[in-house]
């Protein structure tokens, strides 16, 4: 019977989302609706259905995601393209990654991922395909070759040591594939999904990917394309992989390209990769918890991996929106002449800023639980060997440094750049492209405590009321913020007395 509803959500929600996705409907409020729907009949399906926690997390959040990127989409084709296909890739995007984490069979996996891999190679060269843009280009070709032939081959030698039959017939976390401890094997099974999430040594794919790519596109992929290469780790955990190696490759790749990716997002001037580089940066912080999930049977670890993975799902797919606003607006993506987009539309500004305290770990957003839960977890039940010590000292750099590049960013917007623009005439109607980034941190908020309270059923009361305190707290700080840049917007001289 799951069998048959999980076939009957996959054609719906494709019949409803391509429908409102054709050139006739797709900015038409019926298209919109319609593709709306396609999502959330299959959040329903993930929430209802799916039991494995880690994965029902990861359809759940893709769902919503997808659904708020389908409508950014739909205005942000119309402000820098003026053609509809993109919405129609972004919409197959979208959809074949949040089924390959509802699949449950290995055929199902590897089918929605393969289409995931090829309609992301598609997004990243679209520059390229309608601007001739020859960055574009390159940055496809790199991605083909060192993330999606690396993640076909160890779905392949998955099915290759599973058998057909199995991988028609087997749940993926029962498949058990014959690896028996085996090193290589490990290895083998392990590199693929590596390079999916952007861990060393094959982590030079994303910087140009996830920047060249159109905005709905980088907040996909940084969203949600790298999470597929969690599931596809954390899948491995449940199989008779070789727990040194598993553990050790994550938690030296990862803290190498952790401190790495801090690094290069701090020095980057491109809005977009400076994202780009966090993500490799977070992505690793998440290796290095699979890891210590795995060598030290740490329950603390895996739930630090799914909250961090799913805190940042929502705000990194927020910020790569919020950097096609900025992009729409100011005609650039250097930080160097930002430094104004507050002053002209505080709105978008609010909405990142709410994205961005996630990304630093202010309470009682979820990056903060992320990162709470990530250092609770490398402090309960685990010695105080030199190894050990040294992870605490990489996951601390790493949080330090996402300060540091996450007030970098912040500059963007409530910056003191002198330079002046003329706002865009279409300023009112950006007001479509913000409410989805500002939905994004409120659905964050209220799925992340849901997670708290399924997981921590005993603190249920008291995390309640903690969230409910911090978070009031918090609006009435956002709220004098976003009030500060409207007075000031009044007050300040622009261009020769001239206001926006």
């Amino acid at each position: 019977m799951e069998d048959l509803y999980r076939y009957i959500t996959y054609a719906l929600s494709i019949l409803l989302v391509f429908s409102g996705g054709t050139t006739r409907l797709f900015d038409k409020k019926s298209g919109v609706l319609l593709r709306v729907v396609g999502f959330i009949l299959v959040f329903v399906y993930s929430f209802i259905v799916i039991r494995d926690l880690f994965a029902k997390c990861l359809a759940i959040s893709s769902s919503i995601i997808a659904l708020l990127v389908t409508i950014y989409t739909t205005n942000y084709t119309k402000f820098k393209y003026g053609l509809p296909y993109l919405q129609l890739l972004i919409d197959v995007f979208s959809l074949s990654i949040t089924f390959t984490f509802i699949s449950r069979y290995l055929v199902e996996f590897i089918a929605w991922w393969i289409i995931a891999e090829i309609t992301g190679f598609i997004l990243i060269i679209f520059d390229w395909i309608t601007l001739k843009v020859r960055e574009a280009l390159e940055a496809g070709i790199r991605y083909l070759l060192v993330s999606m032939v690396p993640a076909d081959i160890t779905l392949f030698s998955l099915v290759a040591l599973s058998g057909f039959e199995k991988a028609f017939t087997v749940d993926l976390v029962d498949l058990a594939p014959p690896i028996e401890g085996s090193l290589t094997l490990t290895i083998i099974a392990m590199m693929g999904f590596m390079a999916k999430a952007a861990i060393a040594p094959l982590h030079f794919w994303l910087p140009d990917a996830h920047s060249l790519a159109p905005s709905p596109a980088s907040a996909m992929l940084s969203g949600l394309l790298v999470k597929m290469g969690v599931y596809g780790l954390y899948l491995l955990t449940h199989y008779s992989i070789n727990v040194n190696t598993y553990a050790h490759m994550l938690m030296i790749c990862g803290s190498i390209t952790a401190i790495y990716g801090g690094l290069q997002a701090l020095a980057q001037t491109d809005i977009k990769r400076i994202l780009a580089y966090s993500t490799i940066s977070h992505m690793s912080v998440i290796a290095i918890l699979l890891g210590l999930h795995v060598m030290y049977n740490s329950i603390e670890a895996l739930q630090a991996t799914l909250f961090y993975t799913i805190a940042h799902t929502f705000f990194k797919a927020s910020l790569f929106m919020d950097s096609g606003v900025i992009e729409i607006i100011a005609r650039t993506r250097d930080i160097g002449s930002l430094g104004y987009i507050s002053r002209i539309y505080p709105l978008e500004s609010t909405s990142a800023l709410l994205a961005l305290l996630s990304l630093i770990g202010v309470p009682p957003l979820p990056g903060f639980i992320a990162k709470f839960a990530t250092v609770f977890s490398m402090i309960a039940g685990l010695n105080i060997a030199i190894p050990i010590v040294i992870l605490r000292v990489v996951v601390a750099i790493e949080i330090a440094l996402s300060v540091g590049y996450g007030a970098r960013y912040l500059s963007a917007h409530f910056g003191t750049s002198t330079i002046k623009i003329t706002p865009p005439r279409q300023l009112e109607y950006l007001k479509q492209l913000t409410l989805p980034i500002l939905i994004a941190t409120v659905a964050s908020i209220i799925f992340t405590t849901y997670i708290l309270l399924t997981l921590f059923t005993i603190y249920a009361s008291i995390l309640t009321i903690i969230t409910i305190i911090l978070l009031i707290l918090l609006t009435i700080i956002i709220y004098v913020i976003h009030k500060s840049q409207k007075i000031f917007r009044i007050d300040e001289s622009w261009l020769g007395g001239a206001r926006p």
